[in-house]
């Protein structure tokens, strides 16, 4: 009784104090007084009540992951994740079981002696009985996970941040990132990633070289370790240079894990999930290794360190393709960088010294040995200096020979070539030196009937005096343009537009190596007998092309980046026939192979994936297979393809391919041919039901041709009345198109 009496005597007395305030109010006001500092942020409250408005998270098809805030307290406290889960209507996805979402927290701290920034993981795991080997993600289970069942939840960490035994020194003035994985459920959008600094305010210390685009520009779409790793953000939280394989001892920082990859480096393997052995010493890039601007995107605001690769030298990174192979007679990768071993005896102790020759400013060699300059791709430069012109056509008719009017310029300078004296072109050994002007018909489908080029070949004509060719003759009064004309006639029968082609390639000394320069063929349409001219359909953007080949240069560098030539030489009526020859017979039969561009490029991409090779024969009766596995989805059409190209086509209008020339391969008449819409979905889809589906509805897999080249089938496909845009098995949304992010 004391204590509550003694209670009510506190509270009376508070209240005659409050009434005597009151009688003073009547009285001088003093002025407010200035407000006071922000006191520090409380720790995180409980969750709020649930709303239950969510949806069930095992109803959605999409998950996307919003982290809203993540506490960590003075010292390193267990840090608190606000986050929302949503489907791609904004609704909150309740019901996630703490097993299934994962969470990865780093800390990026600057480089050290040359070195590169690094993030470092505070979650860490064994690898192959090493403790603390790998970094690691944190199971929503290991800490406390709540569900607010309105789509938002609240995940509190295991541990505080110093409690890891192998993270980093808890600095909270340092940039940290979160990132999220979902496992078990839909597959998710992003990693939820989230960069902050504890005590506050926006990071002003970043590391972001490589993002998601540059990446699935090739690949189409990052999905790894079992489809919920998607984003390069997220990558580098685990694959950072505190983390190995355990198996092997090799490293899988993100920097040399990936240049090793794409270098194909033969000692480096990885052992994955359930003891896998990861090995790419077999892989080949499509591209120049030395094109380090195709990841490392300068220009892209979403990656302001991508200028890493020439400012910041470092043996980590450099020694990944710069390493020993123990060849010692092939010239390459002969020295350990990494390990310190490098050219001229010298013995790097860290990576300070490496700025010295290779430094953005560096001197030594001229400035040669700048990473930049060291990086430069000698044909591709020398490439600048070459632009092919089609000046004008002449006497494109049935029964004459057409005459062509052509220059090569410098775009740099604006001159001209001479192309009867000029080193450029005259260097005929070897073939260095080479030209041509093509002459194809109709751009409807090119068939080159009667060209005299078998099969199906475009008239083709030499402007260069080489091997005993007369060579362009000079244009008077125009200065650099050169004419030449056609051995053959446009034969009778040939209708509509004819597309004239130039490619081929200058040659070149660099340091002592005559090279062969890729220069981006041209084409340009004229109409057959006065008819308008029509341009062929253009089905393949070569950006596309470019986003895995860089530049597509094929053919000993004579045809480069211009699928509107290559469709000239590869087209429905073509196949190898020409050079199934000893030795090429010998490994691949006598049985020809189509070459018609729609089924070539998709039976090539698809073939490890289908488990079909390409089988065909090249120049010098060489055997070509093409068995491998492309670093894209073959289903994404428009990986290739331009927007909306990739649908049925009209078999009365885009001619069928032919798989065997016949007994004449100058005419169409003795093909065997496959439907037009067969062919380009049997490159694909090879089974037999596949095949079954197909002719059931009208595809024909043993058609012929007319005289003219149009199909003599069976049957009338009808694939377009399903596979149609906008129709029930619309292709688009078949192969899902539009769930690839860059699309």
């Amino acid at each position: 009784m004391a204590s509550l009496k003694n209670t009510f005597t506190r509270i009376a007395t508070l209240m005659l104090l409050g009434l005597a305030l009151a009688a003073c109010s009547g009285g001088d006001d003093g002025s407010a007084g200035t407000a006071g500092a922000t006191g520090p942020a409380g720790p995180p409250g409980p969750p709020g009540p649930s709303t239950g408005s969510g949806i069930p998270i095992g109803s959605t098809t999409n998950i996307n992951i919003a982290v809203s805030t993540v506490a960590i307290s003075a010292g390193g406290g267990a840090p608190v994740v606000s986050l929302t889960l949503t489907n791609d209507l904004e609704q909150g996805l309740k019901d996630l079981p703490a097993g299934d979402i994962r969470f990865a927290l780093a800390q990026l701290s600057p480089g050290v002696d040359g070195g590169s920034s690094a993030w470092q993981s505070y979650v860490t795991r064994s690898s192959a009985g090493i403790a603390d080997a790998q970094a690691d993600a944190e199971r929503g289970s290991a800490g406390s996970f709540v569900d607010n069942g309105d789509g938002t939840y609240q995940y509190t960490f295991a541990n505080d941040l110093t409690a890891y035994p192998a993270g980093p020194v808890f600095d909270g003035t340092k940039t940290h990132r979160l990132g999220i994985e979902i496992r078990g459920q839909a597959p998710i959008s992003s990693n939820g990633i989230i960069d902050f600094v504890p005590v506050g305010g926006a990071p002003l210390f970043e590391r972001k070289i490589v993002d998601n685009d540059t990446c699935n520009a090739c690949h189409d779409r990052l999905e790894f370790h079992g489809g919920p790793r998607t984003d390069v953000e997220y990558c580098v939280t685990c694959h950072n240079p505190s983390s190995i394989d355990g198996d092997t001892g090799n490293t899988v920082d993100m920097k040399r894990l990936i240049h090793n990859i794409h270098s194909s480096r033969a000692d480096y393997q990885i052992v994955g999930f359930r003891g896998a052995v990861h090995d790419w010493t077999d892989l080949v890039w499509t591209q120049d290794i030395r094109n380090c601007t195709t990841c490392h995107e300068e220009d892209d605001l979403d990656t302001p360190q991508a200028s890493n690769w020439r400012l910041v030298q470092n043996r980590a990174a450099c020694g990944t393709c710069h390493y020993n192979d123990g060849d010692d007679a092939n010239g390459e990768h002969d020295y350990m960088i990494e390990n310190g071993e490098h050219p001229l005896g010298l013995v790097l102790t860290d990576d300070t010294q490496c700025v010295t020759c290779h430094g953005p400013a560096a001197t030594v060699a001229n400035g040669d040995v700048q990473v930049a300059k060291a990086h430069e791709i000698s044909t591709q430069v020398a490439s600048q200096r070459f632009q092919y012109n089609i000046v004008s056509v002449s006497n494109m008719t049935v029964g004459m020979t057409p005459t062509v009017e052509i220059s090569v310029t410098n775009p740099l300078d604006g001159t001209s070539y001479d192309l009867l004296n000029d080193v450029e072109f005259t260097t005929c050994a070897g073939g260095a030196s080479r030209l041509a002007v093509g002459i194809a018909w109709d751009t409807a489908d090119y068939t080159n009937t009667g060209s005299g080029a078998g099969p199906a070949q475009p008239i083709s004509l030499n402007p260069l005096a080489c091997f005993g060719n007369p060579g362009a003759t000079p244009v008077a009064g125009s200065p650099g343009v050169f004419s030449v004309t056609a051995g053959t006639a446009i034969p009778a029968g040939a209708i509509g537009t004819a597309a004239v082609t130039i490619d081929g390639h200058p040659a070149v000394d660099i340091g002592g190596v005559v090279n062969r320069i890729p220069v981006t063929n041209v084409v340009e349409y004229f109409g057959i007998d006065g008819a308008t001219a029509v341009a062929r359909r253009e089905v393949v953007d070569i950006a596309n092309c470019d986003n895995c080949h860089k530049e597509l240069s094929l053919h000993g560098n004579n045809r480069t980046d211009n699928p509107q030539v290559c469709v000239t030489c590869h087209n429905p009526n073509a196949t190898d026939v020409n050079r199934r020859n000893a030795p090429c017979t010998d490994t691949l039969g006598t049985d020809d192979t189509p070459i018609d561009f729609k089924f070539m490029i998709h039976a090539i991409h698809a073939s490890g994936g289908i488990g079909a090779p390409y089988n065909v024969c090249g120049f010098g009766n060489s055997a070509h297979t093409f068995d491998f596995h492309t670093p894209g989805d073959v289903a994404n059409c428009e990986g290739c393809h331009s927007q909306g190209t990739y649908f049925p086509v009209d078999p009365n209008v885009v001619l069928g391919t032919t798989v065997d020339s016949g007994a004449d391969p100058s005419t169409p008449i003795d093909d065997t041919v496959i439907s037009p819409n067969t062919a380009v979905c049997s490159a694909c889809h090879v089974s037999s039901l596949a095949a079954e589906h197909m002719v059931q509805n009208g595809g024909d897999f043993s058609a012929t041709k007319a005289a003219d080249s149009t199909l003599i089938s069976s049957g009338v496909e009808t694939c377009g009345l399903c596979h149609g845009e906008g129709r029930t098995a619309d292709v688009e949304v078949m192969h899902k198109v539009r769930d690839f992010p860059l699309n």
